[in-house]
This record gives C-alpha cells, structure tokens and sequence, in this order.
C-alpha cells in the first residue's frame, strides 16, 4: 500500500494525529488545478457583487446581508465572493482604527501634522480598498473569482465556501 500523496511538495504526509489519510484539496478556488465551482443564480451573482460595491458605503452591515443570505448547500462562487467581500470590509475597518489610532498619538504633538499624516493614510487606504473592491465586483459580474493582495485579507486563503 502507498501512502497518499501530498500537496506539498516536502510534505511526509505525517501529522500530530498520525498519517493523513485523504489529501486535501487545493483551497483557492481560481488555482490553475481547482475544478471551478458553479458561478451560481443571477440573484447570487447580483448579491455578489452588491457585497463589493457596498463596502465603501456601509463598511461591513452590507456585505454580511449579502454573505448571509446565500444558501449554505454548496460551493459557489457568488458565496466565495460575498465572503471575500466580508473579510474585505473587516479589514478596511480594522485599518481605518489603526489609522486614527496613529493620528490620535500624533496629535499628541502636533495637531497639523497628524491631520496631514492620517487624512493621508487613511485615504490612501481607502482608495486602494475602492480599486479592489471595484475590479473584484467587475469579475463577480462576469461568474469569475478575483482573489484581494494578501495586505488586505484577515485570513492566508482566499476563501471558499464550504
């Protein structure tokens, strides 16, 4: 008997549990390997890509309506994108605090300076969460998966609906 093969390529397979039994599948569902989910119902893809559109507005209240109302039965795309879109808005927010967190300190010593410096950052960073969040509801639009930059993910893999 062989043992299973892993996905990694120095990977003995050898867990803290013993040995892995099944391999797991790859988790990034627009991996070149990854067979594609269904791009779903035009009501899940409208929902898809309202979840992207409403971040700039609603921070996180819009994008957690469209996650939740997705079926849970199966793998879709439109699912992967609302949670995407969620993950997205909690780290625009988680940033946005640490911007004024850095203005706060600032303006401990100079009022001008902190106002220039964390107008600056935060727009900055809104800007470029606008850009993402424009181009991934383009490819919801269209049934694709458009994974966001790692600086703006809470998590290591894009996510995938289970």
């Amino acid at each position: 008997m062989t043992p299973p093969q892993s996905h990694y390529p120095m990977d003995s397979g050898l867990s803290v549990f013993g040995r892995d039994a099944t391999p797991r599948p790859a988790q990034d569902p627009a991996a070149p390997g990854a067979p594609a989910p269904p791009p779903g119902t035009p009501r899940q893809v409208r929902l898809a890509v309202l979840a992207y559109l409403g971040i700039p507005f609603t921070l996180c209240v819009l994008p957690l309506i469209c996650y939740a109302a997705q079926p849970r039965g199966g793998r879709t795309v439109a699912r992967a994108h609302t949670a995407q879109a969620l993950t997205l808005s909690l780290t625009t927010l988680l940033y946005t605090v640490c911007g004024l967190i850095v203005g706060g300190v600032l303006a401990l010593d100079s009022p001008q300076v902190a106002a220039v410096i964390a107008i600056s950052l935060l727009a900055l960073l809104w800007l470029s969460v606008l850009a993402v969040a424009v181009r991934s509801a383009i490819a919801a639009s269209h049934g694709e998966f458009r994974p966001v930059p790692r600086w703006l993910r809470l998590t290591r893999e894009p996510p995938v609906s289970r």
